[in-house]
């Protein structure tokens, strides 16, 4: 199963962002993890398994993507205006 990894800047949100890519081709498959969640949690949490079967054949492609929700909605020390 081909994986990429792949970091990069934002300028919009003036920090390093990561994502995980599983498959060589097929339709988009987006995960966002749960609240605090990681990139990588797709993987840790066996969903590799899962979707092998689409992903190997060239189905899907899944995009497993970073959140913020530590610096946004999680962060208590903000009101709620500043964190939504």
């Amino acid at each position: 199963m081909q994986t990429t990894y792949h970091k990069w800047y934002s300028p919009s949100l003036e920090r390093e962002m990561e994502v995980k890519t599983w498959g060589h081709d097929g339709f988009p498959v987006l995960f966002i993890p749960c609240q605090n969640g990681r990139f990588f949690d797709f993987e840790n949490f066996n969903m590799t398994d899962v979707y092998a079967p689409w992903i190997e054949s060239g189905k899907v492609k899944v995009y497993s993507i970073d959140t913020v929700d530590p610096e946004t909605w999680s962060d208590r020390s903000r009101s709620p205006r500043e964190r939504a």
